[in-house]
């Protein structure tokens, strides 16, 4: 946990971009590059090197005569989000998880919750940027083209209207309109400073005269019934208080023949111990962020992040939808996908 620290520092104070940008660097360099205290500067690169992450010139040198180098292997891990194997977003998440630990534990002896909105923007893109990936590299250009139903439609006229609900800081969304060039998507989410982002994002990404975003509960204020031919929610349904009425909202604004996809965690089919390290690192997730964000309404599914198949399809059932099918294929390491139709 130490470690994922000095990352996160690494990371919001712009260390490992200078190391990027200028090249090895003393500690005095790299002070002056990022604007930090050099005695501080000297600290992080030395642990940064004991850990393996950074390379150091002469370990004999003088404290202040070393300089110290970014492996180009690791750029990518921790400087670009669109990788694959980005690592900075588990930082972050991680850390607004212990800010709210005195939160966490008045929570767990009372039954209550805690908000989103007290991890903090950490954990708020983080929550995007765990997803981002996957979302900007393959989800318009492998994934829905892999799933014949929705990619059909899609790609049909009248060009087709999606939802994306939960859209959090709205790749999902961003990723279909750049896929599919005549779709407009409407994203909605609770928060608005997700909401914010995702209209940033969108206007980086040239869609924003097809992507529109607002802050909207989808279980308490659906739109009127029949506009959408796809609804989709990523990653979202175990985070929900009430998943059940919110499935049964995305159900009614799909016009005839539409569908919803729900990608969620790829848990095993059923409750083992010991677990593999995805089980693990799920759990853990659900001890201190999932599952109490889900407990601050009243009442709650208190579902938490391990949602299983058996669960997933309950909820679609009592959402009145008639058909739910897993999708093995397309396939990620961490998300599962099930299409649920009417």
């Amino acid at each position: 946990m130490l470690e994922v620290m000095a990352v996160y520092l690494g990371d919001r104070l712009g260390l490992y971009a200078a190391l990027r940008d200028g090249g090895p660097a003393t500690a005095a360099e790299l002070a002056s590059r990022a604007g930090i205290d050099a005695r501080y500067a000297r600290e992080w690169l030395e642990q940064q090197s004991v850990t393996g992450i950074l390379q150091v010139d002469d370990v004999a040198a003088a404290p202040d005569e070393r300089r110290y180098t970014l492996p180009e292997a690791y750029v990518d891990p921790l400087l670009n989000p669109d990788s694959p194997y980005s690592i900075t977003p588990l930082a972050r998440s991680l850390v607004a998880s212990a800010k709210v630990i005195p939160r966490l534990l008045e929570a767990y002896r009372t039954g209550g919750g805690v908000e989103w909105s007290d991890y903090g923007a950490d954990m708020i893109e983080s929550q995007g940027d765990f997803n981002r990936p996957w979302l900007v590299n393959s989800f318009g250009s492998d994934i829905l083209p892999a799933i014949p139903a929705v990619h059909e439609r899609l790609m049909a006229n009248p060009p087709a209207r999606v939802a994306d609900v939960a859209c959090g800081v709205g790749w999902a969304a961003i990723a279909i309109a750049k896929a599919y060039p005549d779709v407009t998507v409407d994203g909605f989410d609770l928060d608005e400073s997700s909401i914010t982002l995702a209209r940033e994002n969108a206007r980086g990404a040239g869609v924003s005269d097809r992507v529109t975003f607002e802050r909207r509960d989808a279980a308490d204020h659906p739109a009127a019934g029949g506009q959408y031919d796809l609804a989709v929610i990523i990653e979202a349904i175990h985070d929900l208080s009430r998943p059940v009425e919110v499935l049964a909202a995305m159900r009614r604004v799909l016009r005839p023949g539409g569908s919803v996809l729900v990608a969620d965690e790829k848990t095993e089919d059923t409750f083992t111990a010991p677990a593999g390290d995805v089980e693990r690192l799920y759990y853990g997730f659900s001890l201190v962020t999932c599952l109490p964000a889900a407990m601050t309404e009243r009442p709650t599914a208190a579902t938490g992040t391990v949602i299983r198949e058996e669960t997933m399809r309950r909820y679609a059932a009592d959402a009145g939808f008639s058909s739910t099918d897993r999708l093995d294929q397309p396939e990620l390491d961490m998300l599962r996908f099930y299409r649920l139709t009417p």
